[in-house]
């Protein structure tokens, strides 16, 4: 079989076809890591084989490290594991002050995994992802309060139709007795911890995204890479706490890996992989681009969740909510801000 040659690949791999490829992986990504969890928890219920949610959290961290060493040693490192190793002592062990408050951000990304695998047991997939939207509202409120941010009055407009959107989704019509009613009250509990959820990890994402947004403008900016190893070596402590402290007692009970199918494995990778898709879009796209490859999954979320999970929740009320979702992400996007959002390893 013939092969091209480097400088033919080279030429290939315009900072288009880079670009693109990214935003097309990023929805990828996001539509079938929501669709495949929500899979993964219907099928744990339906054999009784739940997996403990902790351990999904420590088996993507594992893996997320597993790949960023990976990607050290082969663009950093020229392959070298010495080089890879002195690399890491410099930027880590020999910088505590720059690496130990990343602790931070760390221990609320561990705790918005946690409440993200929870709330896909008890809300469709089409829900989770139009809620979980109103990050861009958390994200400004501390971005205000935390880095002194002025949001344009545009911003603020763009946040009010979001908040209008998510409270469409939750509406629903009865045709019996032709009133509006909220859906938590059809549902029942379940879902309505499963709301919470999604409303704790909007709050857990904002703070952590805009606090390590301050850490990284008060200090040295590592490589990508390098500040992506930091935060996920944090993330395997505090998952490893999560383990050990909530479930240690059940994981000795019936294993680490107990209901871990190929399915779950699945999800751990891609959950894995979700971040530095992200990191690689913001470094070589812009937000703009990377809130249509948001708005796409969302629809295509909505799409597959009502034909191959079975999820029945496209009502008009649903379908006008998430029209407003998408068009407030895309306003909020495009509004002149007086700093641009940084490079996170974490969406």
């Amino acid at each position: 079989m013939k092969m091209l040659p480097s400088a033919s690949v080279t030429k290939l791999l315009t900072p288009s076809v880079i670009r693109y490829g990214l935003l097309l992986l990023l929805t990828v990504q996001n539509t079938a890591t929501v669709l495949c969890m929500r899979a993964s928890m219907i099928n744990a219920s339906a054999t009784n084989e739940k997996y403990v949610v902790s351990t999904l959290v420590l088996t993507m961290e594992t893996i997320k490290v597993v790949i960023l060493l990976t990607l050290i040693v082969i663009v950093e490192s020229n392959c070298s594991l010495c080089k890879t190793a002195t690399l890491l002592y410099e930027e880590i062990i020999c910088r505590p002050y720059d690496t130990l408050p990343l602790a931070v951000p760390s221990f609320l990304y561990v705790v918005q995994d946690n409440l993200i695998v929870y709330a896909l047991s008890c809300v469709d997939a089409t829900t989770y992802q139009v809620t979980y939207q109103l990050r861009i509202l958390t994200t400004a409120i501390f971005a205000r309060i935390l880095l002194s941010k002025i949001i344009p009055v545009k911003r603020w407009l763009s946040l009010v139709l979001l908040m209008l959107g998510v409270i469409l989704t939750q509406v629903h019509f009865s045709k019996d007795s032709g009133i509006f009613s909220f859906r938590t009250g059809k549902e029942g509990p379940a879902y309505v911890f499963g709301l919470v959820s999604i409303l704790c990890a909007t709050l857990t994402s904002g703070f952590a995204g805009v606090y390590n947004e301050k850490l990284i403008k008060n200090g040295q900016q590592p490589l990508l890479l390098i500040r992506s190893i930091q935060l996920s070596l944090f993330c395997i402590f505090f998952a490893f706490l999560g383990v050990l402290l909530k479930d240690g007692q059940l994981v000795v009970a019936q294993g680490y890996f107990y209901g871990y199918s190929p399915l779950v494995w699945l999800v751990a990778s891609m959950q894995a992989m979700g971040g530095i898709i992200v990191a690689g879009t913001m470094k070589y796209a812009d937000n703009i681009l990377k809130t249509f490859a948001t708005s796409i999954s969302i629809v295509m979320s909505c799409i597959f969740s009502y034909f191959l999970l079975g999820d029945d929740n496209l009502t008009a009320t649903f379908i006008v909510g998430t029209l407003a979702i998408l068009l407030a992400t895309y306003l909020y996007s495009v509004a002149t801000v007086s700093a641009q959002p940084t490079q996170s390893i974490k969406s």
